[in-house]
């Protein structure tokens, strides 16, 4: 079963706070329709449960000092066979709020990345920490295309 990238799943993220400190455990998913993503089509290949009209580069993740963020990817093709694998975030301008240049994926099956907020964003525009996902993706056993990326953005208060 195919699905077009409107109707993907509208849940963008999920977050889970904790009693001892109130940090948030953020999990931000990316779904990808494994059959279709090529380097031309990444945009409309994947979101991340947006509302219609927000682009992935303009989805904004918000969270606060102390918070871990957790990305992870899902095939909205065949879940149970194919496999989207974050392989690192890249700081691409603005505040570096995990106050290093690069995440790498944990070489799960398949790959997340995980990141602890340790730096403070402004709430200008300008401020906000604007990130590349790097992802892979594979598709009835094989890898599709090499590797894809999306900028979206984090603000942290």
């Amino acid at each position: 079963m195919l699905l077009a990238a409107g109707t993907l799943p509208l849940s963008a993220f999920t977050i889970i706070r904790t009693r001892q400190d109130q940090t948030q455990n953020i999990v931000v998913t990316l779904y990808v329709d494994t059959s279709l993503i090529n380097n031309k089509n990444t945009d409309t290949s994947c979101n991340f449960g947006q509302d219609e009209g927000i682009s992935n580069e303009e989805f904004t993740i918000d969270a606060n000092v102390g918070d871990t963020v957790t990305w992870q990817g899902v095939s909205t093709n065949a879940p149970e066979t194919d496999r989207v694998n974050i392989k690192s975030i890249n700081h691409e301008g603005g505040k570096n709020v995990f106050g290093q240049n690069v995440l790498i994926g944990d070489r799960g099956t398949p790959e997340k990345v995980v990141g602890k907020v340790v730096n403070k964003t402004g709430d200008e525009k300008k401020d906000q920490f604007k990130y590349k996902i790097s992802f892979t993706v594979l598709n009835n056993g094989k890898n599709r295309n090499g590797t894809f990326h999306i900028d979206p953005v984090i603000r942290v208060h």
